[in-house]
Order: structure tokens, then C-alpha cells, then sequence
């Protein structure tokens, strides 16, 4: 009897593991490259949502429905991309709520790569950014060697629309490396060298002509080679584009003409529309070369032709349209011209600041204020109110969209980072208990190891979660102070502030996924912070850094994002309530195996701050301040952490500020094999 409830609890064990290890729908054969691709009659009437989004929905089975979702975005992304778009975020929405890695890194992958392609001048693509580094450390567990090429090469390219051309070609070469184990895999890699090679192409330095040309010709030859005319289209238009920068322009105007011709033939839309805007750049550089009307005439006849098939981020096309017209009227060809001038410049502003374009909305607001200028005219009546209205409207509104796209951004990676942090804990809670249950009838023991486990790792991903919770209390601070120099009508102090909340947003965004870094990126991100500080409260605060000389500031590891909350404190408790303002001094130091970190300030101290907050109807509660103690209190667990606060008085006994004194154990970090 005994030895049948032995095999009875056994086969008990053994059927909740393997139910619960199939929970998860893996998807791990999945690649977008085999599918194939369907005639338009089908794609259209995948694109009408209308009438597919009831008929998945009314699918029982909702492996079914994510399959139909992921594949109808596979199919329309090149055909509608925002209807493409939508089914990929559906498919992501379903498969986070059921808790399906695979499909959810899947789909963001497509997510990023729409958005990516939709960001022409790369001013809001921390967005796609975002969901690529997600899709990554999602599909990162498979070793996927298909995805793993994808993945790098999607990063490769958005790091490129950002204009960081190291950290672009980097992942391209990642990518180009694994294509060599695609054969392993059974898939030719010829097609994602082609495309790999294209990419590492448009990603060399300008002046590099001899590496630029020889990738364009190893892509082009295998772009004939795997009969891709689409793809070797786009090629030809960044070769033309290229040619144009190195001022051969005949070759730039023969390449034009192949793919207008191509495209077409072949109906590639968006590559006609893209030819003929170059093509009007093209001839609009030789007219400002030679004067000659001819140029500026087709110039305006190509720049038009690209607006009149209605693609989207054509701003540039815009901006063209108004320097040539600038130009004509310069060479005194039609007074008329400078009105058309001013209409297409103030259309380009007008699209680029609602796609946070700030390169294109900066030099197409000081071509029209020079011209405005020069000419004399009066440009209010075509701008619709006055010129400096006009630039302050469109400026404030760009601030909005670039901070908006920020801040979306920083929200859905923290979201992301503190739903996943909360389901692994959770999963890993229900595993323990489930195997603990399971097993309990067989050996008590094993219950209690598990369960020890289990606590540990609970343990972990709460100081996670408290570190995910930081991020934001610096975005609404800073959008906080950009919105009040905003409606102050300060444009300088903005966009100065501006850029620093760009700087120490990316070193947030940069760090998001670790609990630790070095002390020389947090002493960096300190910088930013203060510096922010400093625009705000202007001659009232003065800081100064100092770490010892023998401190290994680039190797030593601290906590992510540990004093930021106490210099904040110290500013906003000692300094501000001081009527002249105080000096805040971040110290570093080593005594034997120990870190110190110091953070004096000048201010009204402790005692006369709380009297202070106590009287005042405003109340600011810092909870940065709150959750760094809760990590310090659990760190203090493991690595010895210690923070003493010192009051400071002068020689007379009265109060003189504060000091911090935060203690941690002096690590280096470890070197990463390459």
C-alpha cells in the first residue's frame, strides 16, 4: 500500500511540473523570412481592420489569435505600416497577458522597426529604441541564432538614425559574425548579408569613400545575385545620395533615374517618393552652384512631385522647396518667390516641431528669419500672426513634443521593468510552491530548501523594484522646470535645460537595467542633475566635486542612482529655504576596504528646515530619499551599506548645514570577457 501512494504522489509531482512547465507558448521556430509574402488583393483586406479584428476575437483559441495577429503584421509592413503597427502592439498586448516571452520580443521586434523607419531624423527614436532593448533581453534566453542577427541588425540601424555611427556599426558587424552560424540553422545567409552589408554601408563616416563604396558593391552584387530588386533599389538611392555628397552629380542624377524607373514599374511607392525629393535636393545644390533658372525650375518640379504622393516625414522636401524659392528671389527672378519661400518654411516648421525634428525646425527657422529679415517684408500676414509669436509658438511646441516622447518612453520601460520584475517574483513564488507542494509528500526537506530559495530571490527582485521606481521622480522634475521656462517665454534657458535633461535622461535610460555602476557614470549622472538644479535656482546654488586621487572612479561599482536623492534633499531642504542661497560639496574618498561618499551642504540645517516645512502650506516629500533607505536598509543585509547623518554647526553652536555620510564596501568591477 505504501509503495502505490509512493507512485501516486511521485506521478502527482511529476504531472504539476509538466503542466505547468507548458504553460509558456515558446513560438521558438518562428521566422517572418519563411512565411512568404501574399498578393495585394489580400493584403488589402488583411488592412481593413474593420473587418479582421472581430474575426480574431472571435477565435476560442488565443495561441490562434496571437499567430493571426503576429503574421498580419509581418505581411502588412511593408504594404500599411500603421495598420501593421496596431496588429504587432495587439499581438504584444496579448502575449505579456498571458506571459509569452518568445511572441512579446516578436512583436516589439516589429514594433521597433515601424517606429524606427517612421522616425526620419531620428529626434523620437528612444521610443523604438526602448522596444528593441526590451525585444532583446526577451529573446536573449532562446539563443536564437535567426533573431540574434535581427535583433543586432535592427539595434545597428536605429543606433544609426541617432547618428551614433561607433555604436551602429558595432551591431552591424555583431549581426554580419552570426550569419556564418545561419548555415547551421539551415538558412541561407546571403539575404541578411546583402542587407547587413547595405546597412554597414550608409553607417561609414562621410569621408571614408573607400569602405562606403566596397560595402554598396559586395551588397549590390548579392542583392543581383538573389534577385532583390526592391531592395537593390534602395540601395541605388543611397549610392545616389552619396554621389550627391561627393558632388558627382551626374552619376547621382543617372542612379535617380534607374530607380524612379524601377519604382515605377514595381509600384514601390515610397521609394519614388524618397528618388524624387533627392532628386530635388540634387538639382536645387547645382542651381546654388551655377544660378542657372533651369535647375531651380526642376528642383521645384522633383520637391513638388515627392509632396504630391502624400508619404509621410516628407519635411525636408518642405524645407527644399522654401530654399529654393529663398535663392530665386535672392537671384532676383520673381519678387513672388520670397512669399513661396515663406509659406514652405513655415510648413516645415510646422510638420517637423509635431515629429520633434529640432535639427530641420532650427535651420529652417533661421533661414526664414534671415529672409523675413533681408527682404524686409512683412511676414506676419503669411505666417497667420507675428514672426516672434510664430517662433515662440512653434518652439514651445517642439519642447512639448520632444519632452512628451521622453517621458512616454522613460514611463514604458519602467512599466516594463517593474511588471516583469514583479512577474518573475511572482513565477518564481508559484514555482517554489508548486514543486514544494508537489514534493512535500516525498521529503519534507526539499520543501524547506526550496522555500529558502525562494526568499532569496524575492528578496532580490524587490530591491529591483525599488530601483525601477527612481526613474521617474527625475522626469517629472525636470518636466516640471522645462514647462516653467516655457510659458516664461525663456527659450535659451529651455533649451539649455533641454539638453541636459536629454544627457541625464540617456544615462537613466543607459543604466535601466542594472542595480549597479560604475561610480564615474554616477558621479556623471550627479552632473547633469545638478547642473538642471542649477538653471533653476540660478546664483542661489553653487556645487563642487572632489574624489581622492587613489579612488578608481571608472572601476569601482556603487548602487544605480544612490546619492541623486540625497544632493536633492540637501537642495531642496538646506539650500532653498536659505535666503542667499548655499554650496553643495559631493566628496569621495577610501579608508582600507571602504567607499565613502559625502554630501555636505551649507544650508539652514535640519532642525530650522522641519520648523520650516511645518508652517509652510506646500509640502515636499521626497521619495527618492524614502525608497533609497529601503534599498540601503536591504543592501545593508548583504554588503555592509551604512548612512550617518551629521548636523554642522558654526563656532558659535548654531546650525550650519548637513552632512551625509553614505558607506559602501569598495568593489571593483569585474572585467567582461569579449
Amino acid at each position: 500500500m505504501k509503495l502505490q501512494q509512493y507512485k501516486y504522489c511521485l506521478f502527482t509531482a511529476f504531472s504539476v511540473l509538466l503542466l505547468f512547465c507548458s504553460c509558456d507558448y515558446k513560438m521558438s521556430n518562428f521566422n517572418p523570412d519563411l512565411i512568404g509574402d501574399q498578393p495585394t488583393v489580400l493584403l488589402k483586406t488583411y488592412a481593413d481592420t474593420s473587418l479582421t479584428l472581430p474575426r480574431i476575437a472571435a477565435y476560442a483559441n488565443d495561441h490562434k489569435k496571437l499567430d493571426t495577429l503576429i503574421y498580419y503584421a509581418e505581411w502588412l509592413k511593408n504594404y500599411e505600416e500603421n495598420i501593421a503597427l496596431s496588429y504587432a502592439q495587439k499581438a504584444y498586448d496579448l502575449a505579456t497577458e498571458k506571459n509569452w516571452n518568445f511572441p512579446r520580443a516578436v512583436s516589439l521586434y516589429r514594433i521597433a522597426g515601424i517606429k524606427g523607419r517612421k522616425a526620419i531624423f531620428g529626434e523620437d527614436i528612444e521610443d523604438a529604441m526602448v522596444d528593441a532593448k526590451i525585444c532583446q533581453r526577451l529573446i536573449r534566453p532562446y539563443n536564437n541564432i535567426y533573431w540574434n542577427v535581427n535583433i543586432n541588425n535592427l539595434l545597428g540601424y536605429l543606433f544609426k538614425r541617432k547618428s551614433q555611427l561607433d555604436s551602429a556599426r558595432h551591431y552591424f558587424e555583431l549581426a554580419l559574425n552570426e550569419t556564418e552560424k545561419l548555415k547551421l540553422s539551415g538558412i541561407d545567409p546571403n539575404e541578411f548579408k546583402a542587407i547587413i552589408l547595405h546597412n554597414l554601408g550608409t553607417s561609414c563616416e562621410l569621408a571614408d569613400t573607400v569602405n562606403r563604396i566596397a560595402y554598396y558593391q559586395q551588397s549590390d552584387s548579392l542583392y543581383q545575385t538573389l534577385e532583390l530588386p526592391e531592395m537593390r533599389t534602395r540601395l541605388m538611392l543611397d549610392q545616389a545620395n552619396y554621389f550627391m555628397w561627393l558632388k558627382k552629380y551626374k552619376e547621382a542624377d543617372h542612379l535617380l533615374n534607374r530607380c524612379s524607373t524601377l519604382a515605377k514599374e514595381n509600384n514601390y511607392t515610397d521609394i519614388l517618393s524618397r528618388s524624387n525629393q533627392i532628386k530635388g535636393e540634387l538639382f536645387y545644390k547645382i542651381y546654388y552652384k551655377t544660378d542657372s533658372l533651369i535647375y531651380a525650375k526642376k528642383a521645384i518640379h522633383y520637391l513638388q512631385k515627392c509632396l504630391n504622393l502624400n508619404q509621410e516625414n516628407r519635411h525636408n522636401a518642405l524645407e527644399f522647396l522654401g530654399m529654393t524659392y529663398h535663392l530665386s528671389w535672392f537671384n532676383d527672378v520673381e519678387e513672388s518667390h520670397a512669399d513661396s519661400a515663406v509659406r514652405y518654411y513655415r510648413l516645415a516648421i510646422t510638420r517637423a516641431r509635431e515629429k520633434g525634428a529640432l535639427s530641420l525646425v532650427k535651420t529652417a527657422s533661421n533661414s526664414l528669419a534671415n529672409l523675413c529679415a533681408f527682404t524686409g517684408m512683412n511676414c506676419d500676414t503669411l505666417l497667420g500672426k507675428q514672426i516672434e509669436l510664430f517662433f515662440n509658438n512653434n518652439y514651445a511646441a517642439l519642447v512639448d513634443t520632444i519632452t512628451s516622447h521622453s517621458k512616454i518612453a522613460y514611463q514604458r520601460i519602467n512599466k516594463v521593468e517593474q511588471r516583469d520584475i514583479m512577474v518573475a517574483a511572482a513565477n518564481k513564488r508559484k514555482n517554489q510552491i508548486m514543486i514544494g507542494a508537489a514534493i512535500f509528500a516525498l521529503a519534507g526537506i526539499a520543501f524547506l530548501f526550496l522555500y529558502q530559495r525562494q526568499q532569496t530571490r524575492r528578496l532580490k527582485a524587490e530591491m529591483e523594484a525599488l530601483r525601477a521606481q527612481i526613474n521617474p521622480h527625475f522626469i517629472s522634475n525636470s518636466l516640471n522646470a522645462i514647462e516653467s521656462l516655457v510659458n516664461l517665454g525663456n527659450a535659451k534657458a529651455a533649451a539649455k535645460y533641454l539638453v541636459h535633461f536629454s544627457r541625464l535622461s540617456r544615462q537613466i535610460l543607459n543604466g535601466s537595467r542594472s542595480a549597479t555602476t560604475t561610480l564615474s557614470e554616477e558621479l556623471k549622472t550627479l552632473k547633469h542633475f545638478l547642473a538642471l538644479e542649477q538653471l533653476r535656482f540660478r546664483d542661489k546654488l553653487t556645487y563642487e566635486f572632489m574624489v581622492d586621487p587613489g579612488v578608481q572612479a571608472e572601476s569601482v561599482v556603487v548602487p544605480a542612482m544612490i546619492l541623486q536623492p540625497y544632493v536633492e534633499n540637501a537642495i531642496w531642504h538646506g539650500i532653498k529655504p536659505k535666503p542667499d542661497g548655499g554650496h553643495v560639496q559631493i566628496r569621495v574618498s577610501q579608508a582600507g576596504k571602504i567607499l565613502i561618499c559625502e554630501i555636505k551642504d551649507d544650508g539652514v540645517g535640519r532642525e530650522q528646515s522641519k520648523a520650516m516645512r511645518k508652517a509652510s502650506v506646500l509640502k515636499h516629500k521626497s521619495m527618492g530619499m524614502q525608497i533609497t533607505e529601503e534599498r540601503l536598509k536591504a543592501m545593508g543585509q548583504i554588503k555592509g551599506s551604512q548612512v550617518e547623518v551629521i548636523d554642522l554647526v558654526d563656532d558659535d553652536g548654531k546650525p550650519a548645514g548637513t552632512k551625509v555620510v553614505i558607506q559602501f564596501k569598495y568593489q571593483i568591477k569585474k572585467t567582461e570577457k569579449l
